[in-house]
C-alpha cells in the first residue's frame, strides 16, 4: 500500500457550501506528516474557492499532531490574507492541541453549531 493510499484510509476531508460565500470543510482521522498533504490540498482547494467564511468541522479528529497545527496555521495566515472569515469547530484533540501549541487565542473557535453558520 502507498503512503498515498494509506492517507486516504487516515484522513477524510470533505467540503460542501450549506449556504452562498460559506464553505464547510469537514474532516475525520488523524492530522499527522502522512496525512497533512491531503488536508492542505483540500484545505487549499477551499481557499481558492474565495468564500466570505470558512468552517473547518474538526470534530472528527482523533489525533492532531505538531504537524496538524502547523496546518492550521497555515490556513489561518492564507484567509487572513484571502480576507476569508476562518472559524475552526475543533474536537477535544485539536481543542488540546492548540492550547499546548498556545495558538488556540489566535482562533476563532466554535462550539455550538449555530457558531458555524450564523454571522
Amino acid at each position: 500500500m502507498s503512503a498515498l493510499d494509506l492517507s486516504a484510509l487516515l484522513l477524510t476531508a470533505t467540503t460542501a457550501e450549506p449556504r452562498p460565500g460559506t464553505l464547510r470543510v469537514t474532516v475525520t482521522g488523524e492530522i499527522d506528516m502522512a496525512t497533512r498533504p491531503r488536508l492542505d490540498e483540500e484545505l487549499d482547494r477551499a481557499v481558492a474557492a474565495a468564500p466570505g467564511r470558512l468552517v473547518v468541522d474538526l470534530l472528527g479528529v482523533g489525533f492532531c499532531g505538531v504537524t496538524g497545527v502547523a496546518s492550521l496555521g497555515r490556513l489561518r495566515a492564507r484567509c487572513a490574507d484571502a480576507g476569508i472569515d476562518l472559524v475552526l469547530k475543533p474536537s477535544v484533540v485539536v481543542r488540546r492541541a492548540l492550547n499546548l501549541a498556545a495558538v488556540a487565542p489566535l482562533f476563532r473557535l466554535a462550539d455550538r453549531p449555530d457558531q458555524l453558520i450564523a454571522r
